[in-house]
């Protein structure tokens, strides 16, 4: 006989979090891709900011950009020209004095956890994430034409909210995206939400708050990418012992 349609289990699993003063050397950058004008509209930045409260909760320094609020000029495609014409740093930075990718660079380089939040539009990520995963582009061919790998041991969690289907999709490109770049990924590197087919945003946010599937992933996205930031940097540490 079929086991029944229940749907999903809640609570399965707790995925333990290393102790305080291990999670206090850990550096979380929180990237929010909403074009939302006004803080505190989108819905995507608001898990965003309760993931990273949850870091500052476990003793983790935090940084929170918003790209809506910097100055990016689009990738210009150098490489299309010639690979070595895509450099970091980025000609587009050095080309543009107002120009403040380098301000993520820095951000991103810097961090051990990086927890990009996006909402859905049209089935993909949202325009201003695509600016950002563009101007990547001086970081990753750094690795791939230049030899030079300028990411190493860091680890890269999305959140993915929107009105219609999509997560699968919005997910699948961003991680490859950060595979690409040489992050890697928690064992629970999305938490998502997506609306009924009502379309009524106007109910979303307590419907997002009272989904405990969601909250659920939110969780186990900090707890998860804590532990792997954690092993990361004890074998990183390990590794440079014993190279000495």
């Amino acid at each position: 006989m079929p086991a029944p349609l229940v749907g999903r289990k809640f609570g399965v699993s707790t995925i333990p979090v290393p102790d305080r003063e291990t999670c206090r050397e850990i550096r979380v950058l929180g990237l929010s891709g909403s074009s939302r004008y006004e803080p505190g509209m989108s819905k995507s930045e608001k898990l965003l900011q309760r993931a990273l409260a949850r870091f500052e909760g476990y003793g983790c320094t935090t940084q929170f950009i918003r790209l809506k609020d910097l100055k990016i000029y689009e990738c210009e495609g150098n490489y299309s020209e010639n690979p070595s014409y895509c450099t970091y740093p980025c000609q587009s930075s050095m080309k543009y004095e107002d120009d403040q990718m380098q301000d993520v660079y820095d951000a991103v380089l810097a961090c051990d956890v990086l927890i990009l939040a996006t909402p859905i539009r049209w089935n993909n990520h949202s325009a201003l994430v695509q600016k950002f995963v563009e101007r990547m582009n001086a970081i990753e061919n750094q690795y791939s034409w230049f030899g030079n790998p300028m990411i190493r041991d860091k680890v890269a969690g999305l959140i993915i909210i929107g009105h219609v289907d999509g997560v699968q999709h919005v997910a699948g490109n961003l991680m490859n995206f950060f595979a690409w770049l040489g992050f890697h990924m928690p064992e629970v590197a999305i938490a998502s939400w997506v609306g009924e087919n009502d379309e009524d945003t106007t109910k979303d946010w307590a419907q997002i708050e009272s989904n405990k599937y969601t909250q659920e992933d939110l969780e186990d996205l900090v707890s998860s990418s804590l532990r792997l930031a954690c092993a990361l940097k004890r074998h990183g540490a390990e590794e440079t012992g014993r190279s000495k």
